[in-house]
């Protein structure tokens, strides 16, 4: 099912949005205010990296030859650690953490896995064998599997090309009661050997109610 098929896509800032430069789509800051556009209230948020200290995002087990899924498995790692109740407790994918409220998993990226479908293009043109973990994570949908298996996240799972689509898509997955809580991952892979691989990941919640409209009574004037 195609979920964003019937969607009214919310159009992105212009050129013109604001003053200073635009943070990158891959930040915690750029998710941030696409959700506040889009009446969400972000619940914690992370991004990679964050420090000079981010150098590589830890291995995950099963995954090979790309940075994609690691980028958005520890964004998403952090992520959920800031969120409400994530102090010390059992670790993740224990029966103890059933308590938690159903969270969809929403990935967004352009591109997908850029530095995979290299490898396999390349492979293909000098005749090497490709490896069967490859086939499995191709769709950008698999690392979203793990991250729900891993944090015990039972809400739908969504894969996106772009933000604005991934917070309608995660709107209405709240309204419609499909999930409490939405994690939105976004990931973009360097397309340069030199450039920065980002990632980032935000906490979605329902934002405030409507305030109501007020009410007039006989003989008053809107």
């Amino acid at each position: 099912m195609n979920l964003t098929s019937a969607l009214p896509l919310r159009p992105g800032p212009g050129p013109d949005a604001g003053p200073g430069p635009r943070p990158a789509a891959a930040s915690a800051a750029a998710l941030t205010q696409a959700a506040s556009a889009a009446c969400l209230r972000v619940l914690s948020s992370a991004q990679w990296p964050e420090s000079a200290e981010d150098r590589a995002a830890p291995a995950i087990a099963g995954f090979v030859v790309s940075s994609f899924s690691p980028l958005a498995a520890e964004a998403a790692r952090r992520c959920l650690l800031r969120g409400p109740g994530s102090g010390p407790g059992p670790a993740p994918g224990r029966p103890d953490d059933a308590g938690r409220p159903v969270t969809a998993v929403v990935v967004v990226s352009p591109l997908g896995d850029l530095a995979g479908a290299a490898h396999v293009a390349e492979a293909v043109d000098d005749g090497a064998r490709i490896g069967p973990l490859l086939f499995f994570q191709a769709v950008p949908n698999a690392v979203a599997g793990h991250v729900a298996a891993r944090w015990q996240l039972t809400g739908p799972v969504v894969c996106v090309a772009d933000t604005a689509t991934a917070m309608t898509v995660s709107a209405l997955l709240l309204a419609d009661g499909d999930a409490e809580e939405a994690l939105l991952i976004r990931v973009d892979q360097a397309h340069t050997p030199d450039g920065p691989d980002r990632a980032a990941a935000v906490l979605l919640g329902p934002g405030p109610p409507p305030a109501p409209e007020p009410q007039l009574h006989e003989g008053e004037q809107p």
